[in-house]
């Protein structure tokens, strides 16, 4: 497209100077110059109809290049997606590195695409400042990262790996965590309210604070994680023997009567 533009302005430019200066070129030039039809008047008209012609030049101009400029953002897109996919088998120490880049492109030429980030790695990293929306994140291992200003949005998280990462910040809107792994993680203050969370994996976090109310809590495991002031209002199916196994459970609210005695039975402790 560079060169067809270059043409079009070059054309408009010489245009619009002859045009400007026409006293200077019809008197120096063109004075009394006639060769059958070419005359003065004759190119009085030509530069009218020049001006026409650059109009409609710059409107289908501009109209091409928005054509052309969506072809290659798709394209583009299109190439980092392949890319995406084809580091799912990819296992070399700079992995996550470069998944995390291609992510990080894919989301600035569209932040409203939903990617397909199943079964990658993205451990010991630093993931921050990231929107990712209706993303399928399955299986994906984010072991010992940290996860900060991270919005996951009605998000495909079942069976993720988040073992020793650290979240900060982080939100977890209406988003799947099914059989999620989240051994040693530090999650204080973080809120599931709006998640699913059946079968995961608590073991040995740090929930303090976090915020349970209303979650269905069937086949979570909380062995010795630290629930100081975690609110369990509301939750359903929470077994109570697996608020027994955790190592800490001060502050715990909840209004089922017989969590309630645990936490009075650790309190006296």
């Amino acid at each position: 497209m560079r060169i067809p533009i270059i043409a079009v302005l070059t054309f408009a430019a010489i245009t619009f100077l002859v045009t400007g200066f026409w006293d200077f070129v019809s008197d120096a030039i063109l004075p009394n110059t006639i060769w059958g039809l070419y005359s003065r008047s004759f190119f009085e008209n030509v530069l009218v109809e020049a001006h026409g012609a650059v109009l409609d030049l710059l409107v289908v101009g501009v109209i091409l290049y928005w054509f052309e400029q969506r072809r290659a953002r798709r394209d583009q897109i299109g190439r980092l997606e392949e890319e995406l996919a084809d580091l799912r088998l990819y296992r070399a120490p700079d992995a996550p590195y470069r998944t995390l880049g291609t992510i990080r492109r894919l989301l600035a030429l569209d932040d409203s695409k939903a990617l397909q980030i199943s079964e990658v790695t993205l451990s010991h990293l630093e993931l921050k400042d990231l929107n990712l929306s209706e993303c399928n994140i399955y299986a994906t291992v984010f072991t010992d990262s940290r996860i900060r200003n991270v919005h996951f949005k009605n998000c495909s998280l079942d069976a993720a790996i988040f073992a020793g990462v650290i979240m900060e910040h982080t939100q977890l809107t209406g988003s799947s965590l099914k059989r999620a792994k989240f051994q040693s993680a530090k999650l204080n203050g973080l809120n599931l309210t709006s998640c699913q969370i059946q079968n995961a994996d608590f073991t040995s976090a740090s929930l303090r604070s976090a915020n349970f109310k209303g979650v269905d809590c069937k086949g979570v495991v909380f062995k010795n994680a630290d629930l100081t002031s975690t609110n369990f209002i509301g939750a359903r199916n929470l077994d109570p023997s697996a608020i027994a196994t955790a190592r800490c459970v001060r502050g715990l609210k909840s209004d089922d009567p017989r969590i309630s005695a645990i936490v009075a039975a650790h309190k006296g402790k």
